[in-house]
């Protein structure tokens, strides 16, 4: 139950407009896993909302974390449980390379300048770089673990980097989108310097995934829901905002990109090639895997992937 304070303050929310639609009227959801080292995470009482109109989720009151601790999140923890197998880092490999070709295929424009919107590590800078481009990255921390010779990178936000009006020809954002606290701003900033007939190509969670229903189902019937909450804003992988299919259309349709292609893709996890017989996670992963392949059916998988041109 609501106490008279907080439904006072649930009000005042749902007068807030959409970041991606403008619209008002917002449902609640719930509130999100809580990590205590998190920077003045104690000071908020932080809850994830969903918008009636474009299905958007956020979190409020909006997170007030500097570049600066952001950064040191990332440099610190983003990659520090990676623990890559070799049989997924050929799966990554050949995810790129497919990615690439698929990008290449939809350019109405010459194959010159290719920017990595967090670019991480570095693996698909250099992978562009060997398919020809002139690469550039942009991360607001430096995890690159490969040699920068062959590219150009910025250590900060889009906005800092400052670059000019149609000078991309491809700009690629994996799995970025999501930590990011003003979605319109960036995707318009983005179209503004990728050039007429570029190609933007992203990848996103899908929040509304059959996986991730059925996640939250089994976490309820076990009494353990609160543990379990749309978007993780404050654990890693700091997913600040939620996306599904109807979202993500809409804010690159209001963005102002167009020729927009919606579509997921996961589902068919091999798990077995990771995760040891008889770990806990092994036998999750089994429980899950008919779950992700019926999603392919029903095209509700678990990552979405969107291509539009300007």
């Amino acid at each position: 139950m609501w106490n008279k304070r907080t439904n006072k303050q649930i009000d005042l929310i749902m007068k807030t407009n959409c970041k991606i639609c403008g619209n008002q009227g917002m449902k609640y959801i719930g509130k999100p896993e809580i990590q205590k080292e998190f920077p003045r995470i104690l000071d908020n009482n932080y809850k994830i909302f969903q918008c009636k109109n474009c299905k958007y989720y956020f979190i409020l009151p909006e997170i007030d974390l500097s570049q600066k601790e952001w950064q040191n999140l990332y440099e610190n923890n983003y990659f520090a449980n990676a623990n890559v197998t070799d049989w997924q880092q050929s799966l990554h490999i050949k995810e790129r390379k497919e990615r690439l070709c698929y990008i290449e295929s939809k350019m109405r424009i010459d194959k010159e300048k290719f920017l990595d919107i967090g670019c991480g590590e570095g693996f698909v800078l250099n992978e562009s770089y060997i398919n020809g481009f002139e690469s550039y990255g942009v991360d607001i921390a430096d995890n690159l673990t490969l040699s920068n010779s062959n590219y150009n990178f910025f250590k900060g936000n889009i906005f800092e980097a400052k670059f000019p009006d149609n000078y991309f020809s491809v700009i690629y954002m994996d799995s970025v989108l999501e930590h990011i606290l003003n979605p319109m701003e960036t995707l318009k900033e983005l179209r503004r310097i990728l050039k007429p007939g570029g190609v933007f190509f992203l990848i996103v969670p899908n929040e509304d995934s059959l996986i991730n229903r059925f996640t939250h189902l089994c976490y309820s019937l076990t009494f353990n829901s609160y543990k379990y909450g749309k978007i993780k804003p404050f654990v890693t992988p700091y997913h600040v905002q939620g996306f599904n299919p109807t979202s993500l259309k809409k804010a690159l349709t209001i963005s102002g990109f167009s020729e927009i292609d919606i579509k997921g893709f996961g589902g068919d996890y091999t798990f077995w090639k990771v995760h040891k017989f008889g770990t806990i996670k092994y036998f999750w992963q089994l429980l899950l895997y008919p779950v992700g392949l019926l999603s392919i059916i029903m095209k509700n998988q678990v990552q979405i992937m969107g291509l539009a041109v300007k």
